[in-house]
């Protein structure tokens, strides 16, 4: 996962309590945050758009601009250093991605300020009108939601900050911009009026954020911006499949951005920008709200003093909207099941405190905690997560571990105890294991060994190729298989396989029935009937299961050099013999070769397990 720095002085700042720098880290472990520790980090500013770019001491400075593809080893600005806590990012709380959002969490755990925080949002600052061309079933971005921040103050390092919170939203939730993307603007510099459109790739241009200057000459048609610009190169593949682009403008055709590619650099945010618009453009309803939530309230930690002002919103037809919604989302969670799942003693009253530590609103109502969950949580969406939230505030460190009052011992199956065993005895008369697939064709699992159909196989009903329409009902053609991709090496060549096979069984509940088999086969220019009679008596004695040999003539055997072993009182469960040479043919192998397959759950018979170690 992404790892973040978080400057410490501003978390510090904005928790409003001096915490002692280890018992800080060890709270946001109590989080959820996979802290790495303390770190400096050096820092360069681009001198042609004033990006900031940070690195540890043990990372180069980037050859570009990450921002504007600008070189940046020689003409960078140095930046004093600065101390972070490093940590991963945790994907499900992306409103802890930024010093705002972690000091916000940091204040509810440590009981500084609980309950649902509240962001007052002013009456729109802007009207946005959606084109219904965005709308259309093949537009690739249909929702798009907006705000306005007002009384903004940005130094260096809370510019870096909202560069910083944008990219790892669109990391988190926009899922590397394919489902929502973020644009930020001076405010200043547009009409209040916008509209989200769509543009023609080759006849629609502006100049993209990164250029040296607004002259005419840096403008760029949205299709070249695909082709050169590296934010194009980067995200073309998201608009690839698409004849008109995304587009952002404002009432007199300035363009703002081209979602979810980049923005303009007329209206980029500098350090002298005292108005944001902010819009987040994808692919559902709920995740460009949840999106624009978490950044709008972020931001709000992070400026104090901001003030937000909503933005009207018109859709096709009769459909209005007025955004951000930060109404909280209704939810409940029992207590009793709560307690029960975490294994803790906890009752209503108690829970409500604790949920109120992770920054909810709660009213108890009987065993109920009925719960308010704010408009930033991207993450609550069932009751367990409630249930998650409780266990995070109680502390899992604080929950002593128990005993279970009822022990079970777990112990291997029988048919695996005799897997084992039959394993064990196969490599000692020098085998060695295979592994093929279950999955198999007509053409080599029956044809190849030159038999009909087999009736009692499982038939896929839509396979993905002619190697793979059926369920195997035989190792042998798995070991011949693997003879055939190996006829450059040296002979004699011995190999072994213990698996499942898969047969119709109208008396099973899916309709099949799987078995456990087991086969060996060797090629070499002496195999021939006497050596894998003799591995079949050497298995008979291991298994101590008395049986008489009958001939067989069944494929892939030779007639008269074949044999089926039939335990006494009992049916087949061992079948062993040379290779017809047709088959041998069929699988281009030149050597005389010899096979053995049996059922190994009928070899083992009821009481296997007891009976399975070989004898030394």
């Amino acid at each position: 996962m992404p790892v973040v720095g978080i400057p410490v002085e501003r978390l510090r700042a904005l928790l409003g309590r001096p915490l002692d720098p280890q018992d800080l880290l060890r709270h946001l472990g109590h989080l959820g945050c996979d802290v790495e520790g303390y770190t400096q980090l050096e820092r360069v500013r681009c001198r042609a758009c004033g990006a900031i770019h940070e690195r540890t001491s043990s990372e180069e400075i980037p050859p570009a601009c990450e921002v504007c593809g600008a070189e940046l080893r020689a003409s960078c600005e140095a930046l004093p250093p600065l101390e972070v806590i490093r940590m991963e990012l945790l994907a499900v709380r992306p409103d802890m991605f930024d010093p705002g959002g972690l000091a916000r969490a940091l204040r509810g755990y440590l009981e500084i300020e609980t309950g649902l925080p509240r962001y007052p949002v002013g009456p729109p600052a802007a009207r946005l009108t959606v084109d219904a061309a965005v709308r259309d079933p093949r537009s690739y971005r249909p929702w798009i939601v907006a705000a306005v921040l007002e009384n903004v103050t940005l130094d260096p390092d809370a510019l870096k900050i909202v560069m910083k919170l944008q990219e790892n939203l669109h990391w988190a939730i926009g899922r590397n911009r394919k489902h929502a993307s973020i644009g930020v603007y001076d405010f200043d510099r547009v009409e209040p009026e916008l509209v989200y459109g769509v543009g023609e790739p080759a006849t629609r241009s502006f100049v993209p954020l990164g250029a040296q200057s607004l002259d005419a000459r840096h403008a760029m048609t949205l299709r070249e911006i695909l082709a050169r610009h590296p934010k194009g190169i980067a995200f073309a593949g998201l608009l690839a499949d698409h004849a008109r682009y995304p587009l952002l403008t404002d009432r007199t055709g300035r363009v703002l951005s081209m979602p979810p590619i980049i923005n303009s650099e007329e209206t980029k945010v500098t350090a002298a920008s005292r108005r944001l618009v902010i819009d987040v453009t994808g692919l559902a309803e709920r995740t460009v709200g949840r999106t624009l939530n978490i950044l709008v309230s972020s931001l709000c930690e992070n400026l104090p003093g901001v003030q937000v002002r909503a933005v009207e919103i018109r859709g096709p037809g009769e459909e209005r909207r007025v955004t951000p919604d930060f109404a909280p989302q209704a939810a409940s969670v029992s207590t009793a099941r709560a307690a029960r799942v975490l294994g803790v003693d906890l009752d209503p009253e108690q829970g409500a405190a604790l949920l109120r530590r992770m920054r909810h609103d709660v009213t108890v109502q009987g065993d109920a905690l009925c719960v308010s969950v704010p408009a930033y949580r991207n993450d609550i969406l069932h009751e367990r997560d409630l249930v998650e939230d409780l266990g995070i505030a109680y502390g899992y460190h604080n929950i002593v571990p128990s005993l279970v009052p009822t022990f079970t011992v777990g112990d291997a199956r029988a048919i695996e105890t005799l897997a084992e065993s039959t394993r064990a005895l196969l490599c000692g008369l020098g085998f060695l294991e295979v592994m093929t697939l279950l999955l198999t064709g007509e053409e080599v699992h029956d044809r190849g060994l030159g038999r009909a159909p087999a009736v009692d196989a499982v038939r896929l009903a839509n396979p993905v190729s002619s190697e793979q329409t059926m369920l195997r009902t035989s190792l042998l053609p798995g070991i011949l298989e693997t003879f055939r991709r190996n006829v450059i090496h040296p002979l004699p060549q011995s190999v072994f396989e213990i698996g499942e096979v898969t047969l119709l069984d109208s008396g099973a509940d899916t309709g099949a029935r799987d078995v456990r088999n087991f086969a060996c086969g060797e090629i070499s220019p002496r195999a021939g009937f006497e050596e894998i009679k003799a591995i079949a008596d050497a298995i008979g004695r291991e298994f101590r299961r008395p049986w008489r040999l009958e001939p067989l003539e069944a494929a892939p055997f030779l007639r008269g050099r074949a044999a089926v072993a039939i335990l006494e009182g009992g049916g087949p469960v061992l079948r062993f013999g040379e290779v017809h040479p047709d088959v041998l043919e069929r699988f281009g192998l030149q050597n005389p070769t010899v096979l053995l397959e049996g059922d190994l759950e009928a070899l083992g018979g009821t009481a296997a397990s007891a009976a399975t170690t070989p004898v030394s």
